[in-house]
């Protein structure tokens, strides 16, 4: 081996900076092609570069270093500054000088007087990880849950938690007070004031319909007697707040069978401030049962047979409880109780029938009675 002729090198290093109050250690290697037969030493200082001392950046490092007789390695050792700050990488020099060599001939890479290593600092900062509360979705507006950084979670890249505060709520794509999207949006923050947002998305979006009651079922007799719809006896709930609004669909009139007997289902429906509605029924049940009012004429006596009246319905009255005429009719005449031709008693019947069919009859008594002896003529006197 040929311990007089050799070429000092220096190695580039590189290592990351580390996180805060860390002092990673960049060393740099320094070679010797050959070994000597005797010691070598050479200054060593660093430099700044884009790192620099006064940003803190690494701390000063600057001696004499020695490689004994028969070694061919030897390192400098400098001490980085390590920090949370987002930054490009940066560098410096190590610098070696004033080369002894005890007469050998060894010389610095290039010949030169002095010999450089070029130090990177690796950035190895990055912004918080944060992981934001999952999607919901709500039916109200007022089932929106507060805002809850305590629900955020958050780290930084050195371990340490950052600081959550909630940034705000932006609402979207609303259609109604209980139909639309919030972008809750949360904030961690480092020591260094390195910061990173994640989203929330709150849906509201209400699609239950109104819970609504109609009045109950009734019947009446008469169709005059049908209530008009009224809202006001419909209820509605929703499971939102905010009124429902009540309107009367209509009426739809199914199995009649005359003027006064048939079936109406009404219709009301409530709808929510998003549209959502539901219905209900009311079932009306019209049933006119009820018969007319009759009165028929009042009750003679008359002498003899052909003095009976004939039957006459004009002479007979009749009111029925719904709207609409009653027929009348003559039913029958049926006689009784006679003993001559000109003595007995004669029923009468007539019978009111209103629009659906309902009757009723009343009689009138014809009393054939003659008590008229005959009038009789004697011959004249002789």
């Amino acid at each position: 081996t040929n311990d007089d002729n050799a070429v000092i090198t220096i190695s580039n290093p590189s290592l990351a900076e580390g996180c805060t109050g860390g002092n990673p250690v960049m060393v740099y290697n320094v070679s010797m092609s050959n070994p000597s037969d005797a010691s070598v030493s050479f200054n060593h200082a660093t430099l700044d570069g884009t790192a620099t001392v006064a940003n803190s950046d690494y701390l000063a490092a600057s001696g004499m270093t020695s490689i004994a007789a028969g070694v061919q390695q030897a390192t400098i050792q400098v001490s980085l500054v390590g920090d949370c700050f987002i930054e490009p990488n940066e560098t410096f020099l190590a610098r070696l000088s004033s080369l002894n060599t005890n007469g050998r001939a060894i010389t610095f890479s290039g010949n030169g007087a002095t010999l450089d290593g070029t130090g990177t600092i690796l950035n190895d900062d990055a912004v918080p990880q944060i992981g934001c509360p999952a999607n919901i979705t709500v039916q109200c507006a007022s089932l929106v849950p507060a805002a809850n950084p305590g629900g955020v979670s958050s780290t930084d890249n050195c371990g340490n938690a950052a600081t959550i505060t909630f940034v705000g709520d932006v609402i979207t794509n609303q259609t109604c007070a209980n139909r639309y999207t919030i972008t809750r949006t949360y904030r961690a923050t480092d020591g260094c004031g390195n910061s990173s947002t994640c989203a929330q998305t709150i849906t509201v979006f209400d699609n239950t319909a109104p819970s609504l009651t109609c009045p109950t079922a009734v019947t009446v007799q008469c169709a005059a007697l049908v209530p008009a719809p009224n809202i006001a006896l419909v209820t509605a709930t929703d499971n939102c707040s905010g009124t429902a609004t009540i309107t009367h669909v209509g009426d739809v009139i199914t199995n009649q069978t005359c003027a006064n007997r048939y079936t109406i289902t009404r219709t009301y429906r409530a709808t929510d401030l998003c549209g959502n509605s539901a219905t209900c029924n009311q079932i009306i049940t019209v049933f006119d049962d009820t018969p007319p009012s009759i009165t028929c004429p009042v009750n003679i006596t008359v002498q003899c047979a052909n003095l009976v009246p004939v039957p006459n319905i004009a002479l007979v009255t009749a009111t029925d409880n719904c709207s609409g005429a009653a027929t009348i009719t003559h039913v029958s005449d049926v006689i009784s109780n006679q003993t001559c031709p000109n003595r007995y008693t004669l029923t009468r019947t007539y019978r009111a029938t209103d629009l659906c069919g309902n009757s009723a009859t009343c009689a009138q008594m014809i009393t054939v009675f003659d008590n008229t002896p005959p009038a009789i003529t004697c011959p004249v006197n002789i």
